[in-house]
């Protein structure tokens, strides 16, 4: 249990100032700015090894020293952190640059500062966060952050895969010789491609023994197809180049290219390879991430909410991979395109057509056809071209006209020749489509095994998750029942929304209508409440390592819902070291009030002055320090103020005690001040207080006289203060010290817990030790 909190020169301390918890838990009141905060800020910066995630923006420094160290500390002043426990502490050491060293941190190895603090400006941080991100946040309290790590390295492994056996390439390749393929033979059916080889061998080959394998075929057929190649007179092998460089489809293959390029234009990205990878190692980054304000994405570099990065990362790889899609087909069409060109250049470097370029009388064209012969194909292939550029479409479309022309004079014989070895070079690539193919369906097999490794991983996240969502889900049902009861909100619990495994929301049933989301009808109050309610939830479950820290979460909470808080932290959380800070003092009189004095202790922080001074502590509970801050400066606010104290905790002490005041008709019966009470109290003492005198117990009229002194008081200078009358230093301060000893007068002297310290069968209340009673 967590003994003392140490701070000095950290935030809004000065030298040292301690807050004790005496082994109980513990409530703090002091105004806005006093320093509570610093409190949490010690806890959760020793958790975080000197970060604090409130402070995450760039104007705190490099190592937050601008707004971790207090601005009044000299150089040389002792400035740390320090937690003690029984008979060992943690020490965080702040040197000027921020720089923190802290020693025995394994201690608080195991607390989480996520399901042990919460602020008020999270309280609702969970309500309004996306599915995603409430997946995210539970995902180590579901305990299944390493399940998770093992199905995204999973992914990233196939990718991977892919990747190394350029499995995109080798698809690429198959599916143009696939095309070839189709083009040359029309049909993929073996019988037909077989027919048809077997018959350009007998044309060819009439008195020879078919062969009846696709490799013998081939074999056979090419050197006498060479052979008639060869043969031809200088004319019909003119005409052969013709055929072939015409057969190329230049113009739709440029008109593919150019479409591609377009679309690939819109997506344009630098380094978009390196960068699709840094997301996929950013994702896993982002799963683990929990900090405030903004960070920049690692792949793009844009500013983006820390809670949003999830969501960007899931949008930028959609991007970038859609764009290397693009990337790719653009590729593979300009390499389509180079392979035409190359036959067509080929084809055009033949001797034969010597004649062909000499009857080209047109200089354009004969620049033309220069132009082309002059491309480069290894810069085509890598996109050095620019295949979109005007001058590149006209020469290319240029020369497809031309040969068009000239291939409307090829001889039928010819034609057959050209069909004839097209079909033997789309037959002589069948071995290599058979490597292609169990290359490829090896590497499907593989990535086919680590997706569906993959897939079962995120099963069995599914499986657990919905078995703790379900735990879960029941202690937040049971917490909102005790903040809201008899009210028609109910069946609250998380559910993950269809198709989706990394999501979680939260529904509810809303005057007997069901409601996938709290955002559609509750308000803010009641959203307020059930984030309260899940922190809660989540605490119970995860964060039982540690203390729960609560830092002014009940501000939009109205009296009766704050009532039910005390319920439900009494109800829940009895076995666990609680500390609550609030500014809201009469929640904190309740607290002090309702709560049992041996398990709690109560503390208040005076207003802060300046750095110099720093964190200053009340010398007692009862709240009226905050009375005496005001004597030298305004004795008549010092007096209306010490009123106000007087009027918050008569109110709760007077509904505990049962104390009965006469029925007011009207909204005037709820708003009960001091003096009536003291009245009415003074009387009750009388008849029902008691204080033990050996064995027997007897009347005891000391609070019956402070009570009478408090009220003779309070009519003359409170009245005075609050309507704005001089009231002098000297009856203020004897004001504050009546009302105060009235007060102190209903707490044991011995044991120093009040007279309401425990109930006892309906009959008396008692303090601790039982040396003084109040009749039921």
């Amino acid at each position: 249990m967590l003994e003392e909190i140490a701070l000095s020169w950290f935030r809004g301390a000065s030298a040292k100032v301690s807050l004790e918890t005496q082994k109980k838990s513990i409530v703090v009141h002091g105004p806005n700015g006093s320093g509570k905060s610093s409190f949490v800020d010690g806890i959760e910066y020793l958790l975080s090894q000197g970060r604090l995630q409130h402070l995450a923006h760039t104007y705190s420094g490099r190592r937050q020293e601008l707004g971790v160290i207090n601005t009044g500390a000299a150089p040389d002043a002792d400035r740390h952190v320090e937690l003690r426990f029984k008979g060992v502490s943690i020490k965080g050491m702040i040197a000027p640059n921020g720089a923190c060293i802290v020693s025995n941190r394994e201690i608080i190895a195991n607390w989480n500062s996520r399901r042990i603090i919460l602020r008020q400006d999270e309280v609702s941080e969970f309500i309004k966060a996306s599915a995603g991100d409430k997946y995210s946040v539970l995902l180590p309290l579901l305990g299944l952050s390493s399940l998770e790590n093992v199905a995204v390295n999973l992914r990233a492994l196939g990718r991977k895969v892919s990747e190394i056996a350029s499995y995109t390439r080798l698809q690429d390749r198959l599916s143009q010789l696939d095309r070839d393929w189709r083009a040359k033979f029309g049909s993929d059916d073996w019988e037909i491609v077989k027919e048809k080889l077997k018959a350009i061998y007998r044309a060819h080959m009439p008195n020879g023994s078919e062969p009846t394998s696709l490799k013998a075929l081939v074999n056979d057929l090419r050197p006498v197809l060479d052979k008639v190649v060869s043969g031809l007179q200088s004319e019909q092998a003119a005409h052969l180049a013709i055929r072939t460089a015409a057969d190329q489809p230049l113009k739709n293959r440029l008109s593919e290219v150019q479409r591609l390029a377009g679309e690939a234009l819109k997506l344009s990205e630098p380094l978009i390879e390196t960068r699709l990878s840094i997301l996929e190692s950013t994702y896993i980054y982002a799963e683990q991430l929990n900090a405030d304000g903004s960070v920049n994405c690692p792949a793009c570099g844009q500013s983006v909410l820390a809670s949003d990065l999830r969501a960007h990362v899931a949008r930028e790889k959609l991007r970038l991979e859609a764009a290397i899609a693009i990337f790719g087909e653009r590729n593979a069409a300009l390499t389509m395109l180079a392979d035409s060109i190359a036959i067509v250049q080929s084809c055009f470097g033949r001797p034969e057509l010597g004649g062909w370029h000499g009857a080209i009388a047109a200089g354009q064209i004969k620049d033309h056809v220069s132009q082309f012969r002059a491309l480069q194909i290894d810069a085509l292939r890598e996109g050095k071209l620019d295949a979109s550029s005007m001058v590149f479409t006209k020469v290319v479309h240029c020369i497809a006209d031309e040969l068009e022309k000239a291939a409307n004079h090829v001889p039928p014989s010819i034609e057959r020749l050209v069909t004839d070895l097209g079909m033997l070079e789309a037959a002589s690539h069948f071995p290599e489509m058979l490597r292609l193919k169990s290359r490829i369906e090896q590497i499907d097999v593989l990535t086919d095994f680590i997706t569906t490794m993959e897939n079962e991983t995120r099963e069995e996240i599914k499986a657990q998750t919905k078995f703790v969502v379900k735990d879960i889900s029941d202690d937040i049902q049971n917490m909102w029942a005790v903040l809201h009861p008899a009210e028609p909100i109910d069946g609250v619990h998380l559910y993950q929304p269809d198709g989706l495994d990394k999501a979680l929301d939260i529904a509810l049933r809303f005057y007997g209508r069901e409601q996938l989301s709290p955002r559609l009808t509750l308000s803010e109050g009641h959203r307020n409440s059930l984030g309260l309610c899940v922190f809660l939830a989540l605490a119970k479950r995860d964060g039982k390592d540690g203390p729960l820290v609560l830092d002014d979460v009940v501000s939009s909470f109205d009296r009766e819902h704050r009532s039910y808080v005390t319920d439900l932290l009494s109800q829940e959380f009895s076995d666990r070291q609680v500390f609550i800070f609030t500014h809201d003092y009469d929640w904190f009189v309740e607290l002090r009030t309702r709560l049992a004095a041996k398990l709690w202790r109560f503390k208040i922080l005076l207003p802060w002055k300046e750095p110099a001074v720093g964190i200053r502590w009340a010398s007692n509970a009862g709240g009226f320090d905050l009375a005496r801050e005001l004597l030298e400066s305004d004795p008549a606010s010092a007096a209306a103020k010490a009123r106000a104290v007087m009027d918050t905790q008569l109110s709760a002490i007077a509904e505990v005690l049962g104390v009965l005041v006469p029925f007011i008709k009207g909204p005037k019966n709820d708003l009960r001040f001091a003096g009536d009470l003291l009245e009415r109290l003074s009387k009750d003492c009388d008849r029902k207080m008691r204080r033990k005198s050996g064995d027997e117990y007897a009347a005891w009229d000391v609070p019956t006289l402070k009570a009478r002194a408090a009220h003779g008081l309070l009519l003359p200078f409170a009245n005075a203060g609050t309507h704005g009358r001089y009231v002098s230093k000297g009856e203020a301060e004897r004001l504050i010290d009546a009302c105060e000893a009235a007060i102190a007068s209903l707490s044991c002297e011995t044991c120093e817990h009040p007279v309401w310290n425990a109930a006892v069968n309906d009959h008396h209340l008692r303090c601790d030790c039982d040396a003084i009673r109040w009749k039921l």
